[in-house]
């Protein structure tokens, strides 16, 4: 898993702008697989679908600890409608490659990130004796 990740952390730091003259970069493991492979496996559960599963939970991962300003990419969504989400968007595009669709998905996700472990942005400052004392009530 730790290779995993490593590589994920790679391919995110070169995903953004660092692509080769052709506008391509390289991709590995369950993300240079097609959509459809990912809906087969998924059909077929197990570690078949656990593979592509895996390379999402690194994928965020990684996008967590590279981007600035990002606690959780996921904000308050739950990996069920992470995968619902997938699921679809690989039924619409199924010779898209899978990694194509986690990071399409980040970019529908990242005005709802997290940004610090406080996960919702702390209270205004109160401006009155009287406004505190009825958030101490």
């Amino acid at each position: 898993m730790r290779s995993v990740l490593v590589t994920i952390l790679c391919l995110l730091a070169f995903n953004v702008q660092a692509r080769d003259f052709e506008d391509a970069y390289a991709t590995y493991g369950a993300g240079a697989r097609s959509c459809s492979e990912y809906t087969q496996a998924v059909k077929a559960g197990g570690s078949r679908q656990d593979f592509f599963l895996d390379f999402v939970i690194g994928y965020f991962s990684a996008f967590n600890v590279i981007m600035p300003e990002t606690y959780d990419i996921l904000g308050d969504m739950d990996f069920p409608k992470v995968q619902e989400w997938l699921d679809e968007r690989c039924r619409k595009f199924p010779r898209e490659l899978f990694v194509n669709s986690v990071a399409k998905m980040t970019t529908i996700l990242y005005p709802t990130r997290y940004k610090s472990g406080l996960k919702k942005p702390p209270k205004p400052p109160t401006r009155s004796l009287r406004d505190v004392s009825k958030n101490l009530k």
